[in-house]
């Protein structure tokens, strides 16, 4: 049989709420992307681009993804297809965000996610 690690147990649980936290919030800035924009071309800021707008929803898929395959863990393929994914998926957005706003070390957070995520990958048997 096999077994997770209790890391990728906590992890893939905490996946699932901010990737549930942020299709709710993608799906909002959707609703509200006229509100958005006149707002920032008021404060005179630049106003977000469609593409933000798609890496919204398709982060908040990833991070379900993984975090459901997590907690299922069929199979070790699977879940560290799903880290891989998810790794590059933060290395994009990083680059993106260092593009758009400029480089903030606060950005490399973001890798702890998929980090901890494959460690508990490796963990598992």
């Amino acid at each position: 049989m096999k077994q997770k690690s209790t890391m990728l147990k906590v992890i893939s649980i905490l996946l699932i709420i901010f990737g549930g936290l942020s299709l709710i919030s993608g799906i909002y800035s959707i609703v509200m992307r006229g509100v958005i924009e006149k707002t920032a071309a008021s404060l005179g800021i630049a106003i977000p681009s469609t593409l933000s707008y798609v890496l919204t929803l398709v982060g908040a898929f990833v991070f379900l993804a993984a975090g459901i395959i997590g907690t299922l863990y069929k199979s070790k393929q699977s879940v560290l297809i799903l880290g891989i994914i998810l790794a590059v998926f933060e290395v994009f957005n990083i680059v993106y965000a260092t593009m758009t706003a400029g480089f903030a070390p606060l950005n490399l957070i973001a890798l702890i996610w998929p980090l901890l995520y494959l460690w508990g990958w490796y963990q598992s048997n």
